[in-house]
């Protein structure tokens, strides 16, 4: 009868320490979201994005497992979303969606045709 009183002690010590563990587990699965315009892409590690509400600028780390939807990189510009997570001290992205584009970017497969303006040292005609 001894040897299930310290059984029972025992699993009462380690059931808080296993449902501490499992919540752990749990938070590292929240992300937060934040979208924006981006403002650029440094050496394809670093993805500058601005807040269009306060104009806050936030720089999240990206790498191999940064998901893209569509499947490309983010041109400046662009309005993204951007889901991410703060490891150590450092927002990184896990995904970004292109939201849509601005006049700037031009759409896959169109061809932008700049407008015709005459240069200074040309003439329009003849006089």
């Amino acid at each position: 009868m001894n040897h299930f009183k310290g059984m029972f002690v025992a699993f009462l010590f380690a059931v808080p320490f296993i449902l501490m563990g499992v919540y752990a587990s749990g938070a590292q699965e929240r992300f937060s979201t934040f979208e924006g315009k981006v403002i650029g892409m440094r050496a394809r590690l670093w993805l500058d994005v601005e807040s269009q509400t306060d104009k806050a600028v936030m720089n999240f780390r990206v790498g191999r497992r940064t998901v893209y939807t569509p499947h490309r990189y983010p041109m400046p510009g662009e309005v993204v979303k951007v889901e991410y997570q703060i490891q150590r001290g450092v927002p990184v992205a896990f995904t970004v969606t292109l939201m849509g584009g601005s006049k700037d970017v031009p759409k896959k497969g169109t061809k932008e045709i700049p407008p015709e303006s005459p240069e200074e040292g040309e003439k329009e005609g003849p006089k």
